[in-house]
């Protein structure tokens, strides 16, 4: 099976394939407002490189949010467009379960008992996630929380990942401190071997978790 993986949610515009849950291409841009100039450029090259072609693909796995309203938004549009006839199918990745899934391997050796995964919104609000490390696909709601808020869910036991990390630790592993196509794409194997379906495109709606407000 052929997972094209794409990450859209904050400041990477990033896109990777996994054949049979290996990671064999990845293409990223870190760099804010780039996702609607860059992401068929991210998506082609991340296939060439993959040696496959678009036609050989079996699923797209899209991070589904929260996040970036309009990053969301453009990742969303452009994945309809992909799987508009029905093929491939669509799995949206939550894209804090992407980082808890991609932290779990650390956290567990670090002796940690939960992982919180963080991700800034507006407001002085953040994006939050605590489970278990033990959960191999966690299904727990996303809290809306503030600092303080945040602040009284960590513990010495706690592993915390994601943008917003490095507000809340001193030392947040850097490699767990942004999103990545790379995390989708694991993420989505774990969904798929723990018999998460995939989504038609007409009910393909990103997690905004919040109104969006012109700044």
């Amino acid at each position: 099976m052929i997972v094209l993986a794409i990450e859209t949610s904050g400041n990477v515009c990033g896109a990777a394939v996994a054949i049979d849950g290996a990671l064999v291409s990845s293409s990223e841009i870190i760099r804010d407002a780039a996702h609607d100039a860059f992401l068929p450029e991210v998506v082609n090259s991340a296939i060439r490189f993959a040696d496959v072609s678009m036609e050989k693909i079996d699923i797209v796995a899209i991070s589904a949010g929260p996040g970036s309203f309009t990053g969301l938004r453009i990742g969303a549009s452009f994945v309809k467009g992909l799987a508009f006839g029905g093929t491939p199918r669509i799995l949206p990745v939550p894209t804090l379960t992407s980082l808890h899934v991609a932290a779990r391997e650390v956290a567990l050796l670090s002796g940690a008992q939960t992982i919180t995964s963080i991700i800034p919104s507006h407001r002085d609000l953040y994006y939050v996630v605590q489970a278990p490390c033990s959960d191999v696909v966690h299904e727990q709601a996303v809290l809306v929380c503030t600092a303080a808020d945040v602040e009284a869910r960590i513990t010495p036991e706690t592993f915390v990942v994601g943008p917003g990390a490095k507000h809340f630790t001193p030392t947040p592993v850097s490699g767990l401190t942004r999103l990545s196509a790379r995390f989708v794409a694991f993420a989505s194997w774990h969904m798929l071997e723990a018999g998460v379906p995939c989504v038609d495109v007409d009910a393909f709606v990103p997690q905004y978790q919040q109104d969006f407000i012109p700044r």
